[in-house]
């Protein structure tokens, strides 16, 4: 059984995307591994916005370790979407960040995504420590 749809004010962060031509299966909506990508893209650029993602710096970074999708209505090329993104829960090492994808101006999500991501250290791959200014970054988009 599916949870409801969440509407746009259950996000903290946005990200406009757009749908291509080859997203498009041979029924004329777009492949569910699509869906997937833009949300991993979309949760990509919120964290690059706030300084994460610099494999270069040494500091720890966050490989995933779960996710999921759900298809609430369809989603095709050429929908213009945004997608929100809120962070659920923060642990030790682990955030939990919830996405919603939205048509065009819809207010009411036609897909949700979760990411499970587990911060490791850059070079053992052995998980630590949310560092303290990332953590920070996280509260930002923090909503329940």
């Amino acid at each position: 059984m599916q949870d409801p749809a969440r509407h746009r004010d259950a996000y903290a962060v946005f990200q406009p995307m757009q749908t291509r031509w080859r997203d498009n299966d041979q029924f004329g909506h777009m492949y569910n591994a699509t869906y997937l990508e833009l949300f991993d893209e979309a949760m990509n650029m919120s964290l690059i916005d706030r300084g994460f993602l610099d494999h270069a710096s040494g500091a720890p970074i966050m490989v995933v370790v779960e996710n999921g999708c759900q298809f609430l209505r369809e989603v095709a090329y050429p929908d213009r979407l945004t997608i929100g993104l809120r962070v659920a829960h923060i642990g030790r090492s682990s955030t939990r960040f919830e996405m919603g994808m939205f048509r065009a101006d819809d207010d009411v999500e036609s897909a949700r995504s979760h990411f499970v991501m587990v911060t490791v250290d850059s070079a053992t791959r052995r998980p630590v420590a949310i560092p303290d200014d990332q953590r920070a970054a996280l509260e930002t988009m923090r909503k329940s």
